[in-house]
């Protein structure tokens, strides 16, 4: 055998472990945290240009914290263990946290792995100060993908008639028949869902919203277990921990 037909066979033995270790990782159980805060002063200290007319859009594939997977949560809830950071985050007033939460999730290829509806901060009517999605997924590392978005509305309600137009925030539809996927994995309807037991009325959809300003934090980041992430932009950011479940935790 050449040398060249050697170093060509390893590279194919190579890649094939490479895939084979992506394939054990995923359906593999995972701790995540993240906090979401906003730069109190970040927009007007900034020099960058935002977008004006911003497309968002939510996932057609997603879930949330309340997604059921049989009689299981999709996203099982855990203790926080970034409380300091969030403290650290809160005093002083540079800074604000918008969202935190812990929680396990079993990690799929990106290709098999719903959006996650993030939302925190103040409410303005429907909608809140920070919204849009997260996506976790594994390959041969941790992927993040972000899709959020920071609502200014200026006088503190949405804008009426003008601005950045706001999607609705996706629901899942009510299962009619028993056995069918689980809520969040299947066709969503965009507006709220109406009682199985009425029919939809036809001003059911709700009225549009719309924010005077918006600033996007949409990026894809590889990731290690273990390792606190940080993402960010002038407005707001994001610390995020993916760490391993060890086997004895689920037993």
């Amino acid at each position: 055998m050449t040398r060249l037909s050697q170093l060509c066979a390893t590279l194919v033995l190579a890649l094939a472990a490479a895939g084979a270790q992506a394939a054990n990782y995923a359906g593999t159980t995972f701790e995540i945290e993240m906090i979401v805060f906003e730069r109190t002063g970040g927009m007007a200290q900034s020099r960058e240009t935002w977008p004006a007319a911003p497309r968002l859009q939510y996932p057609e594939e997603w879930v949330d914290f309340d997604t059921a997977d049989g009689e299981n949560l999709f996203l099982s809830p855990v203790a926080t263990r970034l409380n300091n950071k969030t403290a650290a985050l809160n005093r002083g007033g540079s800074y604000r946290v918008l969202f935190h939460k812990a929680w396990r999730q079993v990690l799929q290829l990106k290709r098999n792995s719903p959006a996650i509806l993030i939302a925190g901060g103040d409410t303005f009517g429907e909608h809140h100060r920070l919204e849009g999605s997260v996506k976790l997924s594994v390959s041969r590392y941790l992927h993040l993908s972000t899709d959020l978005w920071l609502n200014d509305f200026g006088g503190g309600q949405p804008v009426e008639g003008g601005g950045v137009l706001l999607p609705s925030r996706p629901v899942a539809e009510i299962a009619a028949v028993a056995g069918e996927e689980p809520m969040g994995l299947q066709a969503q309807d965009m507006g709220p869902s109406p009682s199985p037991l009425e029919p939809v009325a036809a001003d059911a959809a709700p009225e549009p919203a719309y924010a005077s300003h918006v600033t996007l934090l949409r990026e894809e980041r590889r990731m290690r277990s273990g390792e606190l992430h940080y993402l960010d932009n002038p407005a707001f950011g994001i610390l995020i921990e993916v760490r391993t479940v060890e086997p004895s935790d689920s037993d």
